[in-house]
């Protein structure tokens, strides 16, 4: 069984740049790994870029080898890039609790004044 997770960006106006993640959206994992290596702007805005995600490593790249069947270790598996999904970009909400509410999701994580914070199932965001 998945972990679902929200990764987004806090832009203007109190919106949200968001993307989905599918597995091991737990804080020890993904938290971890966004803490530790999505730690910046622009870091997070290429991953925002390539859109849902299976599942988040330390690496964004796209090594030889690598798709949705056969990934290769440490490195993302997206929707759009890996398995040729279609409509898998970032979508950018204006109610972020709504939003993280009806999406089924354990956690969101939003990107804030260079910091992340986490949340899941009430309204309060906790410092990552």
């Amino acid at each position: 069984m998945a972990t679902r997770c929200l990764i987004s960006k806090q832009i203007k106006n109190n919106k949200i740049e968001l993307v989905y993640c599918h597995f091991d959206g737990y804080p020890n994992h993904v938290g971890n790994l966004l803490k530790n290596h999505y730690d910046t702007q622009e870091k997070l805005d290429e991953l925002l870029k390539l859109g849902d995600l299976s599942s988040l490593e330390s690496s964004i790249e796209k090594p030889e080898g690598h798709t949705f069947n056969t990934p290769v270790k440490g490195y993302s598996v997206f929707y759009g890039r890996d398995r040729g999904e279609e409509d898998t970009d970032s979508i950018i909400v204006s109610d972020w609790y709504k939003y993280f509410r009806d999406s089924h999701c354990a956690y969101i994580y939003i990107f804030k004044d260079d910091k992340w914070y986490y949340s899941s199932t009430d309204n309060e965001l906790k410092l990552l």
